[in-house]
């Protein structure tokens, strides 16, 4: 009788620690949010693309509409996910800061081509290298060396386009120095698939002068929520130079060099009416009217 007993309470105590019992809480999940887009289009991919945890679970798919996805079930403290497209377009991994709760993935960039980007991070004050700085681009990140140097593998690429890759916005966090941002344009692949943004500065926190934005155009799209999956196309004599895909909260930015351009707008069946841009100097921000999709 006191053998069985002894079973009951160990049998108990074996279920109260697999449910986290006592404030414990082995196994606790969250839950992935992010977009998935297309470095040739910069819209969501179609067919759609699968995003898994490292292993292949869990996994979802992402909206045809905007390349938005929840991946739900996912172990908290989770720092990498998994991009799958429907098409014969290779596997990416992508890397973010450790889960907790619902976590914001950002936009995550798949295509048919990987590169590495390369840089040198210097300090704008001295122009002496930083190290440990993070450097984060199209949901692939690197950290610098002693040198500054970095390298950031795996990232998405079209050779036939660079209207997307041009467009998307890189960010540089060292401590001791102000978060800066940074374009890949208008550098194109070398012949080893190498994409070589030369110097990027980061001002030091104590400093005066906090850095520039990376980008010269910039406007919303209204209304602001349900506008996000807006592709926004900067044309230069009826020719696309650049594209953004608009998030949730409506904003688009292009960095260009001088000149005259239109920019049109469309969501699925709706659009709003063409603006124009003048740059007259590569580094004085045009703001662009915001305009309502219809």
């Amino acid at each position: 009788m006191n053998r069985i007993k002894l079973l009951l309470a160990a049998l108990a105590g074996s279920l109260l620690i697999g449910c986290g019992g006592g404030g414990g809480g082995g196994g606790q999940a969250t839950s992935l949010e992010g977009r998935v887009l297309s470095i040739v289009t910069g819209d969501a991919t179609n067919p759609a693309t699968t995003v898994q945890a490292i292993g292949g679970s869990p996994s979802t798919t992402t909206d045809l509409t905007d390349g938005s996805f929840t991946l739900t079930g996912v172990p908290k403290g989770t720092t990498q996910c998994q991009a799958i497209p429907g098409n014969s377009w290779p596997l990416f991994t992508f890397q973010f800061p450790a889960a907790n709760g619902t976590t914001d993935v950002g936009d995550l960039w798949v295509g048919p081509e990987q590169v590495t980007v390369h840089g040198v991070i210097h300090s704008s004050v001295d122009d002496t290298p930083v190290p440990n700085a993070t450097v984060r681009f199209a949901g692939r990140q690197a950290t610098s060396n002693s040198s500054g140097e970095f390298d950031i593998s795996g990232v998405a690429y079209s050779s036939a386009t660079q209207v997307a890759f041009w467009g998307i916005i890189g960010t540089i966090n060292a401590t001791g120095f102000f978060e800066a941002e940074f374009s890949t344009s208008p550098v194109t692949a070398d012949g080893s698939n190498v994409v070589d943004v030369g110097t990027l500065l980061v001002t030091p926190s104590g400093s005066s002068n906090p850095p520039g934005l990376p980008y010269n155009i910039t406007g919303r799209v209204l209304p602001i929520g349900s506008s996000s999956g807006c592709i926004v196309t900067l044309k230069e004599s009826g020719s696309a130079v650049r594209v953004f895909n608009v998030g949730s909260d409506g904003k688009y930015y292009f960095w260009i060099e001088p000149g005259t351009y239109t920019i049109d707008y469309q969501k699925g069946g709706q659009s709003a009416p063409t603006q124009n841009a003048t740059v007259t100097q590569p580094n004085s921000t045009v703001t662009v009217p915001d305009v309502t999709l219809n």
